[in-house]
């Protein structure tokens, strides 16, 4: 599918119809959207824009470089879009091309940035430039961004509230634990990368001061969702001593009730094995009540470590 934004009498119109780009002229042309476009249509754009380096073989390398590319008539640069499917966050490519007078997007899913952008341009009428719909897209994806930011935030809010109120932890809080935290991670690699693609950008020539402020004032939002992203982390990391205090915790009451026990029979044991002995003169032996008398005491000595134990508070 690919959609043409171009002016028409001092407002914006759209095409959508391949057949209809021959009638366009280049100048009136603001935007070009292509979703999952065949070969024949980017063929068809590559022409009417006169842009060469043109075709799917460039998406490819730029895809797995990861660069941005600078010619003499336009900038040709890609950034990973996230996007959240069911419970998990997903990354996507868009390519852009920025040229003087015209913005070229590529991409194979749907975005509600680019929707939300295409709205608001042909409400806005021929206002817009170029510049002004890239950088409409990307603040639109730094908000949802910050959104999904947002999203873990209360997650861990949940997460840090069940472990304090149930006071243990569990395999499963463990994992949640590791998930949030490789969601932060990809959203702060996204939120780098976009500060890179902005400050690429920057550098384009045919930017007016106004762009170049604006794009000043979406790199301090990013920086705004960097640092919270961070505090995230932190707030990840407390979570994390807290578990593993709780868990250091439950091994040493086990430890300290093993000992416990193992006290208790410490004295019985020691009586068992004294009258356990094989010599043939022990006195006791030749008590007609030595075996009651032997489990007396041995329960006494129980008696007495339990409250020597309870006066010392060990118990």
């Amino acid at each position: 599918m690919i959609s043409i934004y171009y002016s028409k009498n001092e407002h914006i119109e759209i095409a959508n119809d391949l057949a209809l780009i021959d009638g366009i002229e280049k100048s009136k042309i603001i935007w070009v959207d292509m979703l999952d476009c065949n070969d024949s249509e980017i063929l068809k754009v590559e022409t009417l824009l006169e842009i060469k380096a043109f075709n799917r073989q460039d998406f490819i390398e730029i895809e797995e470089s990861a660069r941005f590319i600078e010619f003499e008539n336009y900038l040709m640069c890609n950034s990973n879009f996230i996007v959240k499917e069911k419970l998990a966050f997903i990354s996507k490519i868009v390519n852009f091309f920025i040229g003087k007078n015209f913005l070229v997007t590529y991409r194979n899913y749907n975005s509600k940035s680019f929707s939300e952008t295409s709205k608001k341009l042909l409400s806005h009428g021929s206002k817009m430039r170029n510049s002004e719909i890239f950088l409409n897209i990307i603040d639109l994806k730094i908000s949802s961004v910050a959104d999904y930011v947002e999203d873990i935030a209360q997650e861990i809010s949940k997460l840090s509230k069940e472990i304090v109120t149930n006071k243990h932890t569990s395999k499963l809080l463990i994992l949640k634990l590791s998930q949030y935290r490789e969601y932060l991670i990809m959203l702060m690699q996204n939120c780098i990368e976009k500060k890179l693609l902005i400050s690429f950008v920057k550098k384009a020539s045919f930017l007016n001061n106004k762009t170049e402020s604006e794009l000043d004032i979406s790199v301090k939002d990013l920086e705004s969702v960097i640092d919270y992203i961070k505090f995230n982390f932190e707030r990840l990391d407390f979570i994390d001593s807290t578990m593993n205090n709780l868990i250091i915790f439950e091994q040493n009451n086990s430890i300290r009730l093993f000992t416990i026990v193992s006290i208790f029979f410490m004295p019985p044991m020691l009586i068992a094995s004294i009258y356990g002995m094989n010599f043939k003169i022990i006195p006791e032996l030749g008590w007609a009540n030595g075996y009651y008398y032997s489990l007396a005491f041995m329960l006494l000595t129980v008696i007495v470590t339990f409250i020597y134990f309870k006066i010392k508070k060990w118990l």
